[in-house]
């Protein structure tokens, strides 16, 4: 259907409440949009659920012999990139440059390749697969994209206003992604505005906000009310531990910058391999993912959830090379194209950074320092220092910490820049619209 003339007053007091609430069409448009803001929490809770049972999987797979998850990683993206490619075009990656880039086409046709019925069943189907081969990378990019999907696709069934159809809901279903994957409905506002709008928008900024608390709302009736991680509760009480924080904001900010740019140059070079030789570069990176996995004994797999979560909440002990594992398997897995996203991974590697330094610093508490490590490191990656230190404060409740966080992530934004001078999520979404673009030139 097409959107609504916005140039078109209202009529004063009580006519104006009911035309744009109570008449036929404006009922119809919120039940519309209602049912898409649920089905962006639904699609956020399957992708939670998969992740989970995934995960159950790769255990049983691990007790009867390392080298069966390694042979199936290394021989997996065989299977996916080719469904991607020949039948899923478009659900490349990680879904967020794809939003991005349909923010830059018109409304109509030429979003059909970024946003459509196919897309999202194809990122979720070819999600699933990913989940279960193994690959080092998370759920909340495609979360992104199958909430923008569903949201954009519910202008089909009802009148919209012009800036909802253009712009509104599109950054709704994103924020919708990232509010339901985590449980942090601010923090998912926020990377709309932010991230994928690179904006605020005042008359889409209700229809992002209520989309994220639905998402959310849909979340909880299957998980309930809970913390990402869990509840941390500490604080900095010392100067010394305060003078450190712009120290770990830089050298967090410049290693995330560093593997943002490696991404990027690394996607560009190999961008003639992937159109030339695409199963000889499928191979290679899946046996890539599947020799890191059996040198890593397994660590690489996944998300890292877990061990983020063992690490800042129960101060478990992992190994000094677990950060550089996963962040090679991230790295490995980005540049094969598949869909998956890099929150999870990237605070994973903080959160290991933060393990590994923490015997050089005694007088530092181990929580508040993995916190600054997981804030420093992942702002650096996605450049987005708000969304960085919002989310990280949702997932754990650590209102002590706002202050610190939000310091350390500021100053790991300046740092990443000077390697990284284009956020890795704009790189990847001019480079999506460059592929998207060639047949009609």
């Amino acid at each position: 259907m097409a959107a609504t003339d916005e140039s078109r007053p209202l009529p004063p007091g009580w006519a104006g409440w009911r035309q744009n609430l109570l008449s036929p069409a404006a009922l119809r448009r919120h039940v519309v949009w209602l049912l898409a803001a649920s089905a962006s929490g639904l699609g956020a809770y399957f992708f939670h659920y998969v992740d989970d049972l995934s995960e159950e999987t790769r255990r049983w797979m691990m007790g009867i012999s390392p080298l069966l998850p390694a042979g199936v990683v290394s021989v997996s993206l065989l299977l996916i990139c080719p469904l991607r490619d020949r039948v899923f075009p478009g659900t490349d990656g990680t879904g967020i440059p794809q939003t991005i880039a349909a923010l830059r086409v018109p409304h109509g046709p030429g979003r059909d390749p970024v946003l459509s019925m196919r897309i999202l069943v194809g990122k979720m189907l070819l999600l699933v697969l990913g989940l279960f081969a193994g690959p080092t990378m998370g759920r909340e990019g495609p979360s992104v994209h199958v909430g923008a999907c569903a949201l954009y696709l519910s202008t089909r069934f009802a009148d919209f206003q012009h800036h909802l159809v253009q712009r509104g809901l599109i950054l709704a279903g994103g924020a919708a992604g990232i509010a339901a994957a985590f449980n942090t409905p601010i923090a998912g506002a926020v990377f709309a505005f932010e991230e994928i709008g690179r904006s605020f928008e005042k008359n889409n900024a209700g229809t992002i906000v209520r989309t994220a608390v639905v998402a959310c709302l849909v979340n909880l009736v299957f998980l309930g009310d809970y913390y990402f991680y869990g509840v941390v509760d500490v604080d900095l009480v010392t100067v010394e531990q305060w003078l450190l924080v712009p120290v770990i904001g830089a050298v967090g900010g410049l290693l995330g910058g560093g593997f943002a740019q490696g991404v990027v140059t690394a996607n560009r070079r190999l961008r003639p391999l992937r159109a030339s030789h695409p199963h000889l570069l499928a191979l290679g990176l899946g046996l890539g993912l599947g020799v890191l996995g059996l040198l890593s004994s397994g660590l690489s797999y996944g998300s890292g959830y877990t061990a983020a979560r063992s690490i800042l909440m129960d101060a478990q002990s992992y190994p000094v090379w677990l950060a550089p594992a996963v962040a090679a398997g991230n790295f490995i897995t980005l540049l094969s194209g598949i869909p998956g996203g890099l929150f999870d991974p990237s605070l994973t590697t903080g959160a290991a950074l933060g393990q590994a330094t923490s015997p050089l610093l005694p007088f530092f508490d181990p929580q508040a320092l993995v916190l600054l490590w997981m804030v420093s490191y992942f702002s650096g990656v996605v450049q987005s220092p708000i969304t960085a230190f919002v989310i990280l404060v949702e997932m754990t409740g650590a209102h002590g910490m706002v202050l610190p966080l939000s310091a350390a992530a500021l100053v790991a934004y300046e740092t990443s820049h000077l390697v990284c001078r284009t956020s890795l999520y704009e790189s990847l979404a001019d480079a999506f619209l460059a592929e998207i673009e060639k047949p009609a030139k």
